[in-house]
């Protein structure tokens, strides 16, 4: 549905010619990880992570938090990521919904936002409505994430930039309010990682 409203601006806008979209992003074309670069933002360039050694939590305003070892795939999303390098792609990205992540973890009564918080310390908050229909990857393109992708978990953040999606998740958080420091955050991070 994303793909079809960006081809509608680009006809409107008349920036569909070179196949750019309106942030000016131009396409990168073919599915998995080698078909679109690997960017991270500002310092964030971890070593790879230990799946043996990885978990992810969730927690906050919770009733049951967990804490996962592992992350099966059990959902499939087609998504526009789109990068403020310059570059977008569409991919078929597998992994678990974060609204089922809320319901087994039992988000509680005055819950209005989800944090997602990377190894790096880097993190980006978004509504509830929101990230109930988010995903956290572990496969593009039929492939499991590379590390520079993100694995071994990663945002899925239809209609958000790129920056917006979290690689390297180790939290989700569930929170009353929004995170007014996640934008010095984006700054920071990596820089003591």
């Amino acid at each position: 549905m994303v793909y079809r409203l960006q081809e509608t601006a680009n006809a409107v806008l008349g920036t569909g010619g070179d196949e750019r979209r309106f942030t000016g992003s131009r396409p990168a074309d073919g599915e998995g990880n080698g078909s679109f670069p690997v960017t991270s933002w500002v310092a964030d360039d971890p070593d790879p992570i230990d799946p043996e050694a990885w978990s992810l939590a969730v927690s906050g305003l919770v009733a049951d938090p967990l804490e996962l070892e592992s992350v099966e795939p059990d959902a499939t999303r087609h998504a526009l990521l789109d990068c403020t390098s310059g570059w977008y792609t569409v991919q078929e990205w597998q992994g678990v919904r974060v609204g089922d992540l809320l319901d087994d973890a039992g988000a509680l009564e005055g819950a209005s936002h989800v944090r997602f918080v990377s190894v790096t310390g880097y993190r980006w908050t978004l509504p509830i409505g929101e990230a109930r229909d988010a995903l956290l990857a572990t496969r593009v393109g039929g492939e499991a994430l590379s590390h520079g992708h993100g694995a071994p978990v990663r945002l899925v953040a239809p209609g958000r930039r790129g920056f917006q999606w979290v690689k390297w998740v180790v939290r989700v958080e569930v929170r009353d309010r929004e995170d007014p420091a996640q934008w010095l955050v984006t700054l920071i991070s990596g820089f003591d990682s």
